[in-house]
């Protein structure tokens, strides 16, 4: 009898390390979005299946929901919010969640960019917030703009968090890593990721078919500005508003967390800029801040 149980238990233990090695290890890349010069794709582990979109439509956005299955079990989702702005612009915004109970690895990859300049929004590090205020907010510039002759691309960072409940009951995000370095290899970025169990991924970007400045000077100007000025920088956009870190508290959870705050969410530093320094950059983020409002 103990015998039996034994050989049970290790073909249960192999039937798992197997299945665990295939999710992790076995990929492939299915294409996502090819609009508006933009090309995103998804490079998957093979045995987690992508089932046909659910697609909703409203003034501005198109939202597309597809399952994550594992051998038939639901393990997540993957959202894909392409946001139209009345100048010309699209925000895109990814999300994935984990709701199963594996942790798996992605790769969320901007194609088609091996002509494209790169400008980098980090060319040094920022300004620290208050940390007797806020404490530590880890969090960085946009990875930066490529820029070919079909337009601009500027892409955000990975945000990967968990829901997280404070002790006054409000639900928040905590912050468990920022990617912000990415790998970008014979015209692809790849944004990688591992997502553990019940956490979730954010990213996006911002394209046009126009420059977001006039002039490089004045690129160059905000972005100095934003790296000296925390708080005029919105650096995790969502498609319901930007998070950003929470004052501290009693609370202990408040550590990393992030949320929305209506001030931020209505991007009065972008407000200012577009009447002191137009551009398409400042306009795209008031007409953002402007639906986020709605």
């Amino acid at each position: 009898m103990l015998r039996k149980i034994i050989v049970l238990i290790s073909v249960v233990f192999f039937m798992t390390l197997i299945v665990f090695t295939a999710v992790m290890f076995l990929t492939n890349e299915v294409e996502l979005y090819s609009e508006n010069n933009v090309s995103l794709t998804i490079k998957k582990p093979t045995f987690i299946s992508l089932s046909e979109p659910e697609v909703t439509k409203q003034e501005t956005d198109k939202t597309q929901v597809f399952n994550l299955t594992l051998l038939g079990l639901q393990v997540g989702t993957y959202t894909l919010v392409d946001r139209s702005l009345e100048n010309g612009t699209s925000i895109i915004f990814e999300k994935i969640e984990n709701t199963g109970w594996i942790p798996y690895t992605f790769s969320l990859n901007l194609t088609n960019i091996e002509d494209a300049e790169f400008e980098s929004w980090n060319p040094e590090s920022t300004v620290a917030l208050d940390e007797a205020i806020y404490g530590t907010d880890p969090t960085t510039n946009p990875y930066g703009v490529f820029k070919t002759k079909n337009g601009e691309i500027l892409v955000g960072n990975v945000y990967v968090s968990r829901n997280l409940q404070l002790g006054n009951g409000d639900w928040v995000q905590e912050l468990r890593h920022e990617i912000a370095e990415f790998t970008n290899e014979e015209g692809v970025l790849s944004k990688s990721l591992w997502l553990p169990p019940k956490h979730t991924s954010y990213t996006w970007l911002m394209a046009s078919q126009e420059p977001f400045f006039e002039t490089d000077k004045a690129e160059d100007e905000w972005i100095s500005f934003s790296l000296q000025n925390r708080l005029s920088q919105l650096n995790w956009l969502t498609p319901k508003g930007p998070l950003v870190k929470l004052e501290l508290t009693d609370d202990p959870r408040t550590q990393m967390a992030y949320g929305y705050i209506d001030k931020r969410t209505a991007d009065l530093p972008s407000v200012e800029w577009q009447e002191s320094s137009p551009s398409l950059f400042f306009e795209s983020m008031v007409l953002n801040a402007e639906i986020n409002q709605q």
